[in-house]
């Protein structure tokens, strides 16, 4: 893995339940919580990665833990990858038309690859209608989104994970099987 730190003999990643207490409940399906599904999904992640030999840290102990989303980045110190795990929305109404996993990568370029490699793994696992992609955002002192700056600010190349759209009802269902 070309983003392993020098002097680590295996891969760290840090992962971050986007959200936190009940946020973001999907037009398509009432009973989804994107925060409940960021929670769930982050730990059923960490499990599966340590079962590869792959140390996992996490950016809060309880899913009511608020933090500043720089601050969450900036907790992946010392790794090599920081994961924020989301659902994507368009508008706030229900829309069946879009279905695709989106990767935000940094703006200098140290995700695409890896970036581009998860959404590909997410949109397969999930059966999205669309093609998975990377993008990278600019805002008025870099990156746009705050766990990615925070990332880069402590030397880690920060993602952030959109599984999809939890304003499309299929989707929507898929991720809340996580629950099961």
């Amino acid at each position: 893995m070309e983003h392993i730190k020098p002097g680590h003999t295996h891969p760290i990643v840090c992962l971050d339940a986007g959200h936190s207490g009940d946020y973001n409940r999907s037009p398509a399906v009432e009973e989804y919580y994107e925060s409940d599904m960021n929670w769930t999904l982050h730990l059923l992640l960490k499990a599966a990665l340590e079962r590869y030999g792959i140390e996992v840290t996490t950016t809060r102990k309880t899913q009511d833990t608020v933090m500043d989303v720089y601050e969450r980045g900036a907790a992946s110190r010392g790794c090599d990858l920081f994961l924020s795990l989301h659902s994507n929305a368009v508008g706030s109404e229900t829309n069946e038309n879009v279905d695709y996993v989106v990767v935000y990568v940094p703006q200098d370029g140290s995700g695409d690859e890896i970036g581009q490699i998860l959404a590909d793994g997410i949109s397969l696992v999930m059966g999205t209608r669309q093609v998975g992609r990377i993008a990278a955002r600019e805002g008025s002192s870099g990156d746009y989104y705050g766990v990615i700056r925070g990332a880069a600010a402590v030397g880690t190349v920060g993602l952030i994970l959109e599984h999809s759209f939890h304003t499309n009802t299929r989707s929507t269902h898929w991720l809340l099987g996580l629950n099961s």
